[in-house]
């Protein structure tokens, strides 16, 4: 809700995301969180909050990662 203060591990997660040059697993993320973060449900609820943005979290495989919203590729690609 607007005005409530966010759990700090919200914010822990984004940045060890953002830094991180490969995805990570949860066992890794949940190595760096505050004991007690119910690290599956912190990730399903950031990556709630992240789908209309121009990033979005993403789940690969067992890992989890940033990425450039799907719709917005077309700003990556060249002009050949």
């Amino acid at each position: 809700m607007p005005g409530e203060p966010r759990p700090e591990h919200f914010r822990l997660l984004e940045a060890l995301l953002f830094a991180t040059q490969t995805p990570l697993d949860e066992k890794t993320l949940g190595q760096r969180l505050p004991e007690g973060v119910d690290v599956k449900a912190a990730l399903r609820a950031l990556q709630l909050e992240y789908a209309p943005r121009g990033v979005n979290l993403m789940h690969i495989g067992s890992k989890w990662t940033f990425r450039t919203a799907p719709d917005l590729s077309w700003l990556l690609t060249k002009e050949a």
